[in-house]
């Protein structure tokens, strides 16, 4: 199977391939800060960076959002 970087498989980081084009240039351009809206939709779902349940507010203090 192939792998991208960091070891995920491609099933795992597969909705990837389901991202408008537009949205993934202007990530590409910086436009986008993925990592930012990870960590939003991380605290969002009450989760630590490791997929931990913290709950929401510590989870929003944790990521800073």
């Amino acid at each position: 199977m192939t792998t991208t970087s960091n070891a995920f498989t491609v099933d795992e980081v597969g909705f990837i391939q389901i991202a408008l084009t537009k949205v993934l240039a202007a990530a590409a351009r910086g436009e986008i800060d993925l990592n930012r809206l990870a960590r939003e939709e991380l605290a969002a779902r009450g989760l630590d960076n490791k997929g931990v349940w913290v709950g929401f507010d510590r989870a929003k203090q944790h990521h800073k959002v």
